[in-house]
């Protein structure tokens, strides 16, 4: 607002200086002109104007210029400050129920590490020394077992073949069994000669699965005692091969009909 009322005053002077100059270059070459004759008069001055017209002589008394306009200058209005009022915090109430819009859950990929591969450990059993014992007492009388496949009585050939064969000669025909009965049963029997002959220490070590067949195999090698005495050193070779459990007389229905 200022600056137009600055513009239109700036417009107004400038339009007036010209009407001013305009009108006093006319008064100048009007008198030059006519050539007025002033006459004075006391105190009063009066100004006649000579005019080339015929007619009377037009008699000037004065000049009256134009008022000039009072020029205002408004002092710039500062705006005034502008109040802000204070917003009360609106309370919005809770609404218990639940929305009516369901949004999809944000499903977050889990970052899974890679599974590193571990070569499993074969579990090796703690065994304690009786246990270890018996399971070599085992595998020795397995391979004795084995080793009796193809004769009754373990022996030395050269040294002991002939007693081994005076204890079968002695046991089977107190093996009172039906053996085309029994060809696929097997039992072994364990047993110890004194230095008499004497047969002790008589046990199962092999069953046939047949209780039968097995007593009977038990009691064929104790009714064939006393034994002929055995020849030095034939005990501790049995116990040697067969890990300490003395003789082991093989009761194989097959194989006694084969030597007979």
């Amino acid at each position: 607002m200022f600056n137009e009322n600055n513009k239109g005053i700036g417009l107004y002077i400038f339009y007036s200086a010209i009407f001013h100059l305009l009108l006093i270059g006319l008064i100048l070459y009007l008198s030059i002109k006519y050539r007025p004759q002033i006459q004075s008069i006391g105190s009063k001055v009066v100004i006649s104007v000579v005019s080339r017209v015929p007619g009377h002589l037009a008699s000037v008394k004065s000049i009256i210029y134009p008022p000039k306009p009072k020029l205002t200058e408004h002092a710039p209005s500062r705006p005034s400050p502008v109040k802000i009022k204070a917003v009360k915090p609106v309370s919005i109430p809770l609404v218990k129920t639940p929305s009516s819009m369901v949004y999809p859950k944000k499903t977050v990929q889990k970052h899974v590490a890679p599974r590193r591969y571990v070569q499993p450990h074969t579990y090796v059993p703690v065994l304690s020394s009786s246990v270890y014992a018996n399971l070599q007492n085992r595998v020795s009388l397995n391979n004795a077992y084995g080793k009796l496949n193809q004769s009754l009585i373990k022996g030395n050939v050269h040294r002991f073949q002939g007693y081994v064969n005076k204890i079968i000669s002695a046991i089977i025909p107190n093996f009172n069994i039906s053996l085309n009965h029994y060809l696929n049963y097997k039992s072994i029997v364990a047993f110890q000669i004194s230095k008499s002959g004497r047969i002790y220490a008589v046990r199962l070590v092999k069953s046939s699965g047949s209780g039968y067949y097995d007593s009977q195999s038990v009691a064929a090698v104790k009714l064939s005692s006393p034994l002929p005495p055995p020849p030095a050193g034939f005990m501790r070779f049995e116990n040697r091969e067969n890990d300490g459990e003395g003789v082991l007389m093989n009761f194989n229905p097959r194989q006694i009909l084969k030597d007979r």
